[in-house]
């Protein structure tokens, strides 16, 4: 299996555990953080259902770039303002800008070596990095599943 097959499948693994996150969550009745996988979840499906056309349509390799990093941008955006207006968790808001500027910078520089560089600078690190990070955004959403699992089972009460 090729590196770019490797990161297809491991695109479509990280949105089912997105949404299966967000399931979790609303079993959970934890609005914050269903809120928070709901929205990650609409955007790789939307990721996922661009990308056969978007591969298509550019054959030089050139704008997907672009295109992948306004895609980020308007998630780390939208996470931005649900934090702001409180309709997530503000630590889930920023570790998930946090977590968003490296997949960012690696998409720019990706489209800037592509452009101007006949050398693929950056095609090693853009494998690497890419996918760890949206790995940790992935963590990232279950987070308040973890936390509502500790308070549940390794929180004693405390007798009054």
């Amino acid at each position: 299996m090729q590196a770019k097959e490797l990161l297809i499948l491991l695109g479509s693994y990280q949105a089912a555990f997105v949404f299966l996150s967000f399931l979790v969550l609303m079993c959970i009745r934890d609005l914050k953080g269903c809120v928070f996988a709901g929205v990650s979840a609409t955007f790789y499906f939307t990721g996922i259902l661009y990308f056969p056309y978007l591969i298509e349509w550019d054959t030089q390799n050139f704008y997907r770039y672009y295109v992948w990093f306004l895609h980020e941008l308007s998630w780390m955006g939208c996470i931005a303002y649900l934090g702001f207006k409180d309709k997530v968790y503000w630590r889930q808001s920023v570790l998930g800008q946090l977590l968003c500027l490296p997949i960012l910078t690696m998409n720019f520089f990706r489209a800037l070596d592509m452009s101007f560089s006949q050398f693929n600078f950056s095609l090693t690190p853009y494998q690497f990095i890419y996918p760890v990070f949206e790995i940790a955004i992935v963590a990232l959403c279950w987070m308040p599943i973890f936390v509502y699992l500790k308070n549940k089972f390794f929180v004693k009460s405390q007798p009054a």
